[in-house]
């Protein structure tokens, strides 16, 4: 029988396990239990949709491999569209990757209180209080990739077609492997970071009679179906460096409170937040904290001008009713959303105790105490001068004026300038730096406090980022 373009000659399966590095949030658009709820079956388990996935892994690769797409590399996604001249005439290619949907048999759900604080006041804007339901990290979701390999009337053109695929799947592997991408909502302040592990890859080829009878008897979903067959040797594309990233540590000074309110009685009013057991600093207030830094250093630098807020929404992104806002206050020119480039990452805070301190609140006029004023609180307080917090801060396709920006922003953190989480009034979120280590392009340069000076591993690097600093004001400027 004469192979067509569309006989299906083989199949490409690939299992495995993802893990969640971080909470997740999925929308289901419900809100009877919190104001956004995550995806479930029928039995109230979370999963994770096929087509989010496919979103990510598909945007993933056309953001980053633009060269190497082509005809080929459309019909791995599939494309509908129209072609251009005097007809009208359409394309279409069915996709030949089919990703299911993950279910997972034991996942965590926990409700997570979110506040939007104005940049002006640093105090909650009036409604601004939310909550949102988030799939907690550790959860393992199980994977199952398909790929379908079709015919072609020359022998050479399907081999090429079958490697170029083969390629593709292996550099979607290799990012899902190194932890490169992020699922779900949030994913810029720090959520939904997922590693894939136990990975399974199983070759079958149509022309083989055993390797139908066992699609067709679909022995490989059992079990102890031992693979005889090897993983391909093809190398994934290579991405291009882009991006400007910061990895620091500090410690924390005094105390801190990233504040979380219990339900029940015999809990202080406030406490500090948690996932999985441990405390953290997400990834929301640490941005929030960052774009306000930002926004005000660029002011300072330049109070007369008027684009400093608009260089900010540009880099940390502009959505939903802020981008309806701005489109009223501006009726000259429409403002669109704008999608973040900088990612922050949610992380652990260790080294610390949790405490229980009683405050009250005084009258200024009276200097006497408001009645029914008296609350508890449960800050984090150090242990030492060791690392508490692992701060990573990424900026995709970075410009050297916002790679400048972000090291001033660094330094006041550094310095404790900056603090981070509540009660700031009362001296807590105050940092201390201990070391840090910047990339960009294929530069790196690392800086250690040591007795009070700092070390710093490369000269000619932190010229270079001094140039970056430099030209903040000149792109203000100009």
């Amino acid at each position: 029988m004469e192979l067509t373009d569309e006989s299906v000659v083989g199949k490409t399966i690939i299992k495995g396990k993802l893990k969640l590095l971080s909470p997740l949030l999925l929308g289901s658009g419900n809100d009877d239990r919190a104001d956004i709820e995550v995806m479930k079956d029928s039995n109230g388990i979370p999963f994770i949709p096929g087509t989010s996935l496919t979103g990510v892994l598909r945007h993933y690769f056309e953001n980053n491999f633009q060269n190497q797409i082509c005809e080929d590399s459309e019909c791995f996604w599939g494309i509908h569209r129209q072609k251009t001249g005097s007809g009208k005439q359409e394309e279409s290619y069915q996709s030949a990757f089919i990703c299911h949907d993950l279910f997972t048999k034991k996942a965590s759900v926990r409700v997570r209180d979110g506040v939007k604080i104005d940049p002006r006041t640093q105090t909650a804007e009036k409604s601004g209080k939310y909550d949102f339901e988030l799939i907690e990290e550790g959860a393992e979701f199980d994977l199952f990739w398909e790929l379908t390999l079709r015919g072609s009337n020359s022998k050479e053109k399907q081999q090429k077609v079958k490697e170029k695929y083969q390629r593709i799947l292996a550099t979607l592997i290799d990012a899902l492997k190194n932890g490169e991408l992020s699922v779900g909502a949030k994913t810029n302040s720090g959520f939904g970071k997922c590693r894939l592990e136990d990975i399974r890859v199983i070759h079958f080829d149509f022309k083989n009679r055993n390797d139908v009878l066992e699609w067709l008897r679909q022995e490989w979903q059992k079990p102890d179906y031992k693979e005889n067959r090897s993983e391909w040797k093809l190398e994934p594309y290579l991405i291009e460096n882009r991006n400007f990233s910061i990895d620091a540590k500090f410690a924390v000074k005094n105390s801190m409170i990233i504040r979380a309110y219990s339900e029940k009685a015999n809990m202080p009013d406030s406490t500090s937040l948690t996932s999985a057991g441990k405390y953290i600093l997400p990834g929301t207030s640490l941005k929030g904290a960052i774009r306000h830094r930002a926004l005000k250093i660029l002011k300072t630098l330049n109070p007369k001008g008027n684009t400093a807020e608009a260089k900010i929404d540009c880099l940390f992104g502009i959505a939903g009713k802020e981008a309806e806002y701005e489109e009223k206050r501006n009726d000259e020119e429409s403002v669109r959303e704008i999608k973040s480039r900088v990612q922050v990452e949610e992380t652990k805070i260790t080294n610390v105790e949790p405490e229980l301190q009683t405050r009250i609140k005084i009258d200024r006029f009276t200097g006497g105490t408001v009645k029914s004023a008296l609350f508890e609180s449960m800050p984090l307080w150090s242990k030492g001068n060791d690392e508490a917090l692992n701060i990573k801060i990424k900026i995709e396709k970075y410009k050297p004026w916002e790679a400048g920006l972000m090291m001033q922003v660094l330094k006041d953190m550094w310095c404790g300038d900056l603090a981070i989480g509540g009660e700031k009034n009362v001296g807590r979120g105050v940092l201390k730096g201990l070391s840090a280590k910047i990339k960009w392009e294929d530069k790196e340069l690392s800086i250690e406090e040591k007795e009070g000076d700092l070390i710093f591993s490369d000269k000619a690097a932190v010229e270079e980022l001094n140039r970056f600093a430099g030209s903040v004001k000149k792109e203000l400027e100009a």
